[in-house]
């Protein structure tokens, strides 16, 4: 259970319902047709003054306060069973409920869902009732302008845990891991409210770009439906957001490479410290990498186009918000479904004391309930679609921010760099 809770990829190469070679060629040439559509026809910067939508719910109404306080006890009882879980579980993952809270519930459900949904972690963080009580007492000052800087490099810590560590599910790193974001996150809340915590927690912050796609969102006061991506164009600039973003594209790219044959040959027979050293060296490759390519194709925009803004990197990077979820879908898909049951059967007995509180308990996980090719569609469809919206994102953003708003040969280089991220994204999936 440990090894498949962790590989992120389900069955072996050449799963995909077409050849790599032919994917990439499709996908690069989807994203130059849709850079092509878009400039033909997409002359004018639409997201920044794009409609609120339409009124689904107010939240201050009795629904809509009962769903808030029935979504904060569930997001706390989440952090409290994993908290609980890491000191006092059995250090096994098939009793243990903390890693796939941590890693199925927490890293893919909430991030992933808020696309769909709108931010769920919003909803769920017991963090934000704690800011609430900092906001209430606040004199409603200016903003103190906090940037993203912690929040990623917070998140590099959990990703090095994820995907370098050679004991990731194990109790005494999560018992660490949760211990430190309840204390920074709650200590947090209640010193900088929901401004500081949306900022620094990790995991509010990613969120938070991810649900700025989605087309459900809050808008003063009320649950609202408007286009999606549109709201990846009134996302407030802050400076590091590039570095979160590039971060956790960095850590997804660096979980494909870390299942390839190639990267297996490296490791070899190493183990625990060891093994650690060699991951962590490849993830530090590919975050580098990614970061590296991102900021020599914006930097050439940035010099070609005599652009002082000094937030250009930080909004370009929105337009790599889509492919970060992209790769999410991609490389948990397979997680998600099956680790996913097992966590439904454990949420019945998460102490392991012979429980059944929801009826799960003797339940088992149906590995059959999708086949090799469903996963290997969703995750396709995931990179692509990623990259296409990425393609839409960055285009707009461009409109935006340069100057010489006609000179579509400025756009080229992002364009470029997108298509080649789809085709290396899907390489590896393939290969691993």
């Amino acid at each position: 259970m440990l090894s498949s809770l962790f590989s992120h990829g389900v069955g072996p190469p050449g799963e995909l319902p077409m050849s790599v070679t032919t994917l990439g060629l499709v996908a690069a040439a989807a994203l130059i047709i849709s850079f092509a559509a878009l400039v033909s026809g997409w002359r004018e910067a639409r997201f920044p003054n794009a409609s609120n939508g339409k009124v689904l719910l107010h939240l201050n109404s009795l629904a809509g306060r009962f769903g808030l306080l029935v979504g904060r006890l569930l997001g706390l009882a989440l952090v409290f069973l994993a908290v609980l879980s890491s000191f006092i579980v059995e250090d096994d993952t098939l009793v243990n409920i903390a890693p796939r809270i941590v890693f199925v519930a927490l890293w893919v459900y909430v991030p992933v869902g808020s696309f769909f949904f709108g931010d769920l972690w919003r909803w769920l963080s017991p963090f934000e009732t704690l800011a609430s009580f900092k906001d209430r007492r606040s004199t409603g000052g200016p903003s103190r302008g906090w940037n993203l800087n912690w929040a990623a490099f917070l998140m590099a810590l959990f990703l090095w845990l994820e995907l370098a560590y050679h004991r990731p599910a194990g109790r005494t790193p999560l018992a660490v891991l949760l211990t430190f974001w309840v204390a920074w996150s709650g200590i947090g809340a209640l010193w900088g409210g929901t401004e500081w915590l949306r900022s620094h927690d990790p995991l509010a912050a990613f969120t938070r770009l991810v649900a700025a796609m989605s087309p459900v969102h809050v808008h003063k006061g009320a649950l609202m439906i408007r286009k999606p991506l549109v709201g990846l164009g009134q996302v407030p600039i802050q400076k590091g957001l590039a570095a979160l973003v590039l971060v956790v594209l960095g850590g997804t790219s660096f979980d494909g490479l870390s299942r390839t044959t190639w990267w297996a040959q490296i490791v070899g027979n190493r183990a625990g410290w060891n093994a650690t050293v060699y991951n962590t060296i490849g993830l530090l490759f590919s975050m580098a990498l990614i970061t590296a390519l991102f900021l020599g194709c914006v930097r050439w925009m940035q010099r070609r186009d005599g652009n002082t803004d000094r937030d250009f990197e930080d909004g370009f990077a929105l337009s790599l918000v889509p492919v970060a979820l992209g790769y999410a879908i991609a490389h948990y898909a397979g997680m998600a479904i099956f680790e996913g049951q097992q966590l439904a059967v454990q949420l019945s007995d998460p102490l392991d004391r012979g429980w059944n509180l929801i009826g799960t308990a003797d339940t088992y996980v149906n590995y059959r309930i999708v086949g090799p090719t469903v996963i290997a569609s969703i995750q396709a469809l995931g990179i692509v679609g990623g990259h296409l919206a990425g393609v839409m994102v960055g285009h707009d953003r461009t409109l935006t921010t340069l100057k010489n708003k006609d000179d579509v040969s400025g756009q080229v280089p992002l364009v470029l760099l997108l298509a080649s991220l789809t085709a290396i994204a899907l390489l590896l999936l393939v290969e691993a």
